[in-house]
């Protein structure tokens, strides 16, 4: 909204919260910008939507993050969704778990299970599915 030249006090002290961040400080900003911009709060599942997709942002910015990335989206999915696209990301919770946790009857490598990952987190951010 910034970058559409859209302000206001709230919004602008929300934009410029930086990390560690307090949960109950950016939900009080967010929903202040949200009265003094007349919005109407998100539903949950945008706001999944939304998660996933700076997720996915993330995995591609720095695959060494990819695989408790992964995770995170398939946490989302498994509670929100039911999109075959997302199903995708259960399975490669289900290599994640072989090779960390498993007997690894496949000898899937770290570095396998990464390029399958980024190429799915990019495959997904260039199909722009989650913006439907």
């Amino acid at each position: 909204m910034l970058e559409n030249e859209v302000s206001t006090t709230s919004l602008n002290i929300l934009a410029s919260l930086r990390e560690p961040l307090n949960i109950f400080e950016v939900e009080d900003y967010f929903n202040r910008a949200l009265d003094e911009l007349d919005i109407e709060e998100p539903l949950y599942e945008e706001c999944a939507k939304c998660y996933i997709r700076y997720l996915l942002i993330q995995i591609v910015d720095d695959n060494n993050k990819a695989m408790n990335l992964a995770y995170e989206i398939y946490e989302v999915i498994r509670e929100h969704f039911t999109n075959e696209e997302l199903d995708k990301w259960f399975e490669i919770s289900e290599m994640i778990d072989d090779y960390r946790y498993g007997d690894n009857i496949k000898n899937l490598t770290k570095d396998f299970i990464i390029t399958i990952i980024v190429d799915l987190a990019k495959k997904q951010l260039s199909n722009k599915f989650l913006l439907n």
